[in-house]
């Protein structure tokens, strides 16, 4: 193993700008695809550290790849997230203070942009030091709250040269993961019909035959695709009840623990769709987002990120940081007894139950990944974790899983054996199975205008 003191010490001296960089980008929460300001700040810090640079990588305008190495050695790829989600802005505060209508960081990511760029940076200043032959190369990851900046980059080939990928993110223990997560479809669906007078009721209905083809769908689900869950959205769907929307766009998204299965549920969603609006004569239109696989776990990668982890120890909550966290959680979840992990495992059973856009990545390179823990009365996507994320108790959880993916990306550097224990997994796991991308639809709009997305016009 390589001499953790003096990665310790090169993080150490970089924790003050990765303390500060959470705050900078808490400060200008910006919508996926939208990450200009965040993209910007992660990239200068990359840049005073001596790292090359290059922005917009594979045509994803707020997107970047930044190298510092020898390139003699692994490569090791270091994934970082710095965009928000839609209307959970709030202050930094213990109660509900904010509009509902502004982005806010309701799952982190100003904490995951800072703190995997901040330990790529570290590992790098380490290996020079310590004279190790590779590479660390840290991509700037645009919209994963839209589960698709990751498959875009993928599909342009920015991790076709990687031999390791180590990500982290927040949630609810802390700890190395090697167990999958979900598999996801995500498309928007236009219905087409008449404005008039609501009372006329002669009209084709768009949002009547919207709503119908979702209640089918749901039928059509719990009969024939068991474990398979279906979420959406009414994103345009008319702005008072005496006009009948002429358009209704409904955006849908499933989740499935198999890529398979969930993609059959989705020809089921387009087919009865199909039906229901030509029953009603109301024109649809299908606008696919994306779908990604779920992760692959891979224990040899997770292994070494779990010693390092050990290494480190679990987060250093203050007795302030856990009383202002008490408050946050009893105003979010009132009634509901206070926990928070504050240990360290390794999580190698079960199935996670979000989705991630680096779900493909994991099949063609070895990802690990580490998780932090807010307390699981702070619901995630929600304005309580985007206030706890703009307050300094929130900090011990990501600084410590910085610290632990500094210390992981060294010991690849110095052990290429680990690095090939890992492909092995990968490959045995993998077996004959070839695996490709599903292409994005919206790589085009997002790379032009992702406004018109956001405005629901594109």
């Amino acid at each position: 193993m390589p001499d953790f003191a003096v990665v310790r010490a090169e993080w150490q001296s970089l924790r003050p700008e990765i303390e500060a960089l959470f705050a900078a980008l808490w400060q200008v929460p910006e919508m996926p695809g939208l990450e200009h300001k965040s993209a910007a700040l992660l990239a200068a810090f990359l840049e005073r550290h001596g790292f090359s640079l290059t922005r917009g990588s594979g045509g994803v305008p707020t997107a970047f790849v930044a190298r510092k190495g020898s390139g003699d050695g692994p490569r090791i790829g270091i994934l970082a997230e710095y965009d928000a989600l839609a209307g959970l802005d709030n202050a930094a505060v213990p109660y509900r203070s904010g509009s509902g209508r502004k982005p806010g960081h309701g799952c982190g990511h100003n904490h995951i942009g800072p703190a995997n760029t901040g330990a790529g940076i570290a590992a790098a200043l380490a290996a020079a030091r310590l004279e190790l032959p590779g590479e660390i190369v840290v991509i700037g990851c645009p919209a994963e709250e839209i589960c698709w900046g990751k498959i875009a980059l993928q599909q342009a080939g920015i991790f076709d040269d990687l031999d390791i990928i180590l990500t982290s993110h927040g949630d609810y223990q802390n700890g190395a993961l090697s167990r999958p997560c979900h598999a996801f479809v995500s498309s928007e669906f236009i219905f087409r019909g008449d404005s008039a007078h609501a009372g006329m009721g002669t009209v084709r209905d768009a949002l009547k035959t919207a709503e119908e083809a979702m209640a089918a769908f749901n039928v059509v689900l719990a009969e024939r695709f068991p474990g398979t869950s279906e979420k959406h959205i009414f994103r345009s769907a008319g702005v008072m009840p005496g006009v009948m929307p002429e358009e209704v766009r409904l955006w849908t998204s499933l989740h499935h623990s198999d890529l398979g299965p969930m993609m059959q549920a989705y020809d089921a969603l387009k087919a009865t769709f199909a039906e229901v609006a030509g029953r009603a004569g109301v024109g649809l239109e299908e606008k696919f987002i994306s779908a990604c696989r779920g992760y692959l776990p891979n224990h040899a990668a997770g292994r070494v990120l779990d010693e390092c982890l050990r290494a480190i120890g679990p987060p250093r909550w203050s007795e302030a940081d856990i009383a202002w966290m008490q408050a946050l959680s009893a105003a979010a979840s009132p009634g509901k007894p206070f926990e928070l992990d504050r240990e360290i495992a390794f999580f190698d059973e079960g199935t996670d139950y979000y989705g991630q856009d680096d779900g493909d990545a994991s099949w063609i390179v070895p990802l690990a990944r580490l998780n932090w823990a807010y307390p699981t009365t702070v619901p995630i996507h929600h304005w309580a974790w985007t206030a706890l994320s703009g307050h300094a108790s929130s900090s011990p959880g990501p600084l410590m899983a910085s610290e632990a993916i500094a210390l992981a990306a060294v010991t690849f550097l110095s052990r290429p054996d680990l690095v090939e224990a890992a492909q092995a997994e990968l490959r045995e796991r993998v077996g004959d199975e070839i695996i490709t991308v599903i292409p994005p639809g919206i790589n085009e709009i997002m790379a032009s205008d992702p406004t018109a997305f956001w405005e629901a016009r594109w």
